[in-house]
C-alpha cells in the first residue's frame, strides 16, 4: 500500500517509473586519466565500452581499485551517478572492487545505464599470502594468512582467511624455481566461488608454457562428468610482498562433501567396505603404501590418513581381488569377472580425458586416483597432473600426437582387451567429440586471450620462454606460438583418435 494526494491505492494499481533505455544516448568516451590518479598510474587507461558494459584492466598492481574517471557522452546530461553517488568527470573517486552501475540521465527524462568494471594488474584475482617465515618444506606448515583480491571477477564473501602453508609436488618442488604450494585454512572457506574446503592447491605450471594444459584437462573432465572433476581458477600469487606469477587455484584430492563426495572413514567404523581413496604412485611417499599382488602396482593409501589394521588389510585385498579378476581366466563375466568390482563407466570417463590429451602420467606412474565408497565398486577420479600432457613430454611417446597411449597402462591394456569394453568406449568417444572434446579447440582459443597479460607478468618473473625446461618438446620464444603448438597437438591428436577409433 502507498499513500498519494490523501488517497489509498492498491499495491497492484501502484505506477512503476518506466525507464527508457536509449540506444544512442550515452558515453561518447570513458577513460581514467593519469592527471588525476597522480602516484597511481603513469599513463593514461582507456576504458572499452561493447554495449551497456565498459571495462578496463589498469596494469598496476593494486589493492586499492579507486579511482578517478574522466567521461563524455553523447548528449548534455542532468546528472550522472555511479550507483547512487553523483559522479563529475575527472573528480568523483569511485570504488570498483565490485562492478559500479552508472546511470546517465538527459533533460527529456530518458536514462541510459552502463555496469563498470575496472580490474587491476593482469585482470586475474590476486592471492596476497603472509607468511610467518619462508615456506622451505613439503612437510612442515607455516603460519600466515591469505588477502583475496577478487578483481571483480568471482564473489569473495570472506576475504581475510588465516591458514597455514606448505610445498607440494615431487620434481616440480625440487627442480623449479616457480614452487607450487599446498594451503590449510584454520576453517573452511569458499574461495573465489568454489565450495567451501579447508585445504587448496596451487599449481605452478612452470614447465608447461601454455600455462593451461591442466585447465583444459579439468574442464573437458567436467563436461564429460568425470568423477569429482576438480574446480579451478586461474589467479596471480603475491607471497610475502614478491609476486611470484600465474597460478592454478584447486582442489586438494580429498574425501570432502566438496571433492570427494564418499563416506569419511572413521578409525572405528563398522562398515569399513567404503571410504577410501588410493593413488597409484610409483613414488611410494605415502605413509602406507602396498604392492599388489599380481602386477606389482605400486598403491599408496590418500584417504583416510590414519587407517587401522583391519581397514588397510580390506583395501588391500579389494585391490588385488580387483586385479585377480581382471587377469583371471572368466575375465569378461557379467557377474563374477572384473565388473563385480570396477565401475566400467568410472573408468572409462578417466581413460577418455587422459587419452585424448595423450598425458604422460596416466600410463601407471602417478597421480592416478582410485576411489570406493560403502558397498560401492571401485572408480577412478580425480583427474590430476596434466603439466605433461598435450606434446609436452621430450621423453616418452606421449609426445607425438598419433598412436594410442594411456590404453597401455596394465589396467587399461586389459580392459581393451575385452570387446565389450571396446564397444561402449567407441560409443562413448562417438557421443563426446562433437561437442565435449571439440570444445577443447575453443577453450584453447578462450584461454589464451584471457592469460595474455598474466602470461606476460609470468615470463617477465620467469624469462623462460625462449630456453628449454624439462622435460618440453619445444621453446619457441613466445606465449602465443606455444598456445599455438598446444593446439596443433591437440588437433592432430584429435584427427589421429578420428581415425583410429573403429580400431581400437
Amino acid at each position: 500500500m502507498c499513500l498519494w494526494a490523501c488517497r489509498k491505492v492498491a499495491v497492484d494499481q501502484t505506477i512503476t517509473p518506466v525507464v527508457v533505455v536509449v540506444d544512442k544516448e550515452g558515453f561518447s568516451t570513458f577513460k581514467i586519466e593519469a592527471k588525476n590518479n597522480t602516484g597511481k598510474i603513469t599513463a593514461d587507461v582507456n576504458c572499452t565500452i561493447t554495449g551497456d558494459t565498459i571495462t578496463a584492466v589498469v596494469p598496476e598492481m593494486t589493492q586499492n581499485n579507486k579511482w578517478i574517471v574522466s567521461f563524455e557522452t553523447k548528449k548534455a546530461a542532468t546528472t550522472i551517478k555511479a550507483n547512487d553517488t553523483l559522479a563529475t568527470s575527472g573528480v568523483t573517486v569511485t570504488d570498483f572492487s565490485k562492478p559500479v552501475t552508472y546511470t546517465i540521465s538527459l533533460s527529456s527524462g530518458e536514462t541510459k545505464k552502463y555496469i563498470v568494471k575496472v580490474r587491476v594488474f593482469t585482470g586475474l584475482p590476486v592471492l596476497y599470502l603472509t607468511t610467518s617465515g619462508p615456506v622451505t618444506s613439503k612437510e612442515i606448515y607455516v603460519k600466515g594468512k591469505l588477502d583475496i583480491d577478487p578483481n571483480v571477477t568471482d564473489e569473495q564473501a570472506v576475504n581475510h582467511i588465516t591458514l597455514q602453508m606448505k610445498g607440494r609436488g615431487n620434481s616440480t618442488w625440487v627442480n623449479f624455481p616457480k614452487k607450487p604450494y599446498r594451503l590449510k585454512f584454520d576453517s573452511k572457506a569458499s574461495l573465489l566461488g568454489m565450495p567451501t574446503a579447508k585445504n587448496w592447491v596451487l599449481l605452478a605450471n612452470y614447465d608447461d608454457k601454455t600455462l593451461m594444459r591442466t585447465k583444459i584437462a579439468f574442464e573437458y573432465a567436467r563436461r564429460i562428468k568425470s568423477d569429482f572433476a576438480p574446480q579451478s581458477r586461474f589467479v596471480e600469487v603475491v607471497l610475502n610482498g614478491e609476486f611470484l606469477g600465474n597460478y592454478l587455484l584447486t582442489s586438494q584430492v580429498e574425501v570432502n562433501e566438496n571433492r570427494i563426495n564418499i563416506t569419511e572413514l572413521k578409525a572405528g567404523a563398522k562398515d569399513i567396505t567404503g571410504g577410501y581413496v588410493v593413488e597409484v604412485d610409483s613414488k611410494l611417499d605415502e605413509t602406507y603404501w602396498f604392492r599388489t599382488s599380481l602386477k606389482s602396482m605400486p598403491m599408496t593409501i590418500k584417504e583416510p590418513s590414519e587407517i587401522t589394521a583391519p581397514q588397510l588389510a580390506y583395501i588391500k585385498d579389494y585391490m588385488n581381488n580387483t586385479e585377480a579378476a581382471l587377469y583371471a581366466a572368466d575375465w569378461k563375466d557379467a557377474v563374477n569377472g572384473y565388473a563385480k568390482y570396477i565401475d566400467a563407466e568410472s573408468f572409462m570417463r578417466w581413460y577418455m580425458i587422459n587419452e585424448t590429451v595423450k598425458n604422460q602420467d596416466s600410463w601407471d606412474f602417478s597421480s592416478i586416483f582410485y576411489y570406493k565408497d560403502i558397498n560401492g565398486k571401485l572408480k577412478m577420479g580425480p583427474v590430476w597432473d596434466f603439466d605433461l600432457s598435450g606434446g609436452n613430454c621430450n621423453y616418452s611417446p606421449s609426445q607425438y600426437p598419433t598412436a594410442w597411449y594411456s590404453r597401455y597402462g596394465l589396467w587399461m591394456l586389459r580392459l581393451a582387451q575385452d570387446p565389450a569394453w571396446n564397444f561402449k568406449w567407441r560409443a562413448k568417444w562417438v557421443e563426446e567429440r562433437p561437442k565435449a572434446t571439440a570444445q577443447i579447440f575453443a577453450d584453447i582459443d578462450y584461454y589464451g586471450n584471457y592469460l595474455k597479460l598474466s602470461a606476460a607478468q609470468n615470463f617477465k618473473r620467469w624469462p623462460i620462454l625462449d630456453q628449454y625446461v624439462w622435460p618440453n618438446v619445444v621453446w619457441l620464444g613466445t606465449y602465443d606460438k606455444e598456445v599455438q603448438y598446444f593446439k596443433s597437438f591437440m588437433t592432430q591428436r584429435i584427427a589421429w583418435m578420428d581415425a583410429n577409433i573403429n580400431g581400437y
